[in-house]
């Protein structure tokens, strides 16, 4: 018999995750890992890895792809909107625009590598938390289940009673 919510076991998640809206939060989510298939790993593992090997892994749909990956694109916008307000007042405050460029490009890739690894950590906690979430529901549901057969068991066993306290206590041979 296959497990079912109602068993307390958790059900096998589909291999094809449903398109979910920008509000849905679901475990589902979370990035997946690499198939065996997909291996990015060098030939020679004890090999020192290069800047021309990972930018040669790099393909062009990572870039057309960038909007899906998770917080970058609240990363770029605190980013942008952060090195052109520091960029813009410093152009304000001194005048000298290259300068207040150099300021916004330097602000904008810092301010969107905090910002991306901020909600990299909000989600890792948001992900511990719906697993604890989960497993408290799971063992509810187990003490839940529990109980109820033990409810069952002793109105079995007082039937049985009451059911031999019915027999009468004499025999027709």
């Amino acid at each position: 018999m296959a497990p079912t919510p109602e068993d307390g076991q958790s059900l096998p998640l589909p291999q094809e995750q449903p398109q979910l809206g920008p509000g849905d939060k679901t475990l589902h989510v979370w990035s997946k890992p690499i198939e065996e298939g997909q291996s990015v790993a060098p030939q020679n593992p004890n090999e020192r890895p290069t800047i021309s090997g990972a930018v040669s892994m790099i393909k062009s749909e990572d870039f057309a792809n960038i909007a899906n990956t998770p917080c970058a694109r609240q990363g770029f916008l605190t980013g942008i909107a952060s090195g052109a307000g520091l960029g813009g007042l410093n152009f304000v405050i001194r005048g000298n625009a290259i300068k207040s460029a150099n300021w916004a490009v330097g602000v904008f890739v810092i301010g969107s590598m905090a910002s991306y690894e901020w909600c990299q950590y909000l989600r890792r906690c948001e992900r511990r938390t719906m697993k604890r979430q989960i497993e408290v529901v799971a063992e509810t549901r187990r003490e839940q289940q529990k109980k109820m057969i033990e409810e069952r068991r002793e109105v079995l066993r007082l039937e049985a009673e009451r059911k031999a306290s019915e027999k009468p206590w004499y025999k027709f041979w």
